[in-house]
């Protein structure tokens, strides 16, 4: 493990203890002992108080290794790197970056590789400029992630992608997902994007995760359920064409409806989810899906009203 060769009678003025460390790098303190602990890292020396303290060229590696993680390299791969391999690793990845940019540039097109149903709804009703591909045929400028699951798949999802597509910007999209799992998404430095929205809204939000922005902004899963939830009338895809479509009437109640029930109906789900990762509030969950899903199934039937209204064309249930 490359080590700094400060001695400790350097001015102490040159090193920067944990917390500081931690705002400069992105870094967690809790992340900072483990990776010590697993001998990734080592501070330079210890305070009289027994704090750790960090060079400034430590903390140089350690702002490196935060941002070549979160392209996908695994920490053992790189921990053991000397500080010009890590600046090398990083110049590596930003040259990718910038062919990719060149050839979307040219080609005025960007390939997106979807990963979760709810993703692949989204995608489907982007401008023509972006187009869903499949990563073993064409490589994905944007990978577009779902957090329609539990914790634990998101996080795989996520880490997965990662590895696979090193270097690839991940935008996930979300409805309702747990504060703490997108607090660690966004301290990953990961582009976060709330629907429902327009596609033209989307579009723009994808366009910043090109380049490498950082944005705060549930979509559907099929789970076993133990409340009775209100028959839907409209599927995920179905909703978003509507909200995509150009009404006749001068106003945008269709749109701003159809996003009412895509959240309530992702509500629902997340409900289900919490029923199962949390069984000690099963009945909360219970009562909440139920009363959630009367209010859907309201909304769904005023929408239903406006469709036909406007004399908007529904498309037919692909699913």
């Amino acid at each position: 493990m490359p080590t700094s060769t400060e001695s400790p009678s350097t001015n102490a003025s040159a090193y920067f203890e944990i917390g500081a460390v931690s705002k400069i790098t992105g870094l967690s303190p809790n992340t900072l002992r483990t990776w010590e602990r697993r001998d990734f890292i080592e501070a330079s020396q210890r305070s009289e108080t027994g704090r750790r303290r960090y060079s400034q060229e430590q903390v140089e590696r350690l702002a490196l290794m935060k941002r070549l993680t979160n392209m996908g390299d695994s920490i053992s791969s790189i921990a053991p790197l000397s500080l010009e391999d890590l600046r090398n690793r990083l110049l590596e990845y930003e040259t990718r970056q910038t062919e990719r940019n060149v050839t979307k540039s040219v080609t005025n097109k960007i390939n997106i590789y979807t990963i979760g149903r709810t993703a692949k709804t989204w995608a489907d009703v982007l401008p023509d400029q972006f187009q869903i591909v499949d990563p073993t045929n064409s490589e994905p400028d944007l990978l577009l992630v779902d957090l329609d699951t539990t914790t634990i798949e998101c996080r795989r999802r996520v880490s997965v992608a990662a590895l696979e597509h090193p270097g690839v910007p991940i935008a996930l999209i979300y409805d309702y997902a747990p504060s703490e799992l997108l607090r660690q998404f966004s301290t990953d430095g990961r582009f976060l994007i709330r629907i429902p929205c327009s596609p033209e809204l989307l579009a723009h939000y994808l366009t910043a995760a090109l380049s490498n922005a950082s944005h705060q902004a549930d979509p559907t899963v099929q789970g076993n359920i133990d409340f009775v939830s209100a028959p839907r009338i409209f599927t995920d895809k179905q909703l978003a064409t509507i909200a995509a479509s150009n009404p006749n009437l001068k106003c945008e109640c269709p749109h701003h409806t159809s996003a009412l029930v895509a959240s309530l109906a992702s509500f629902e789900n997340y409900c289900r989810r919490c029923e199962i990762e949390s069984p000690k509030d099963k009945e909360v969950h219970e009562y909440l899906g139920r009363e959630i899903s009367k209010a859907r199934a309201i909304v769904e039937d005023a929408l239903l009203y406006l469709c036909q209204k406007d004399n908007l064309v529904i498309p037919p249930d692909e699913q």
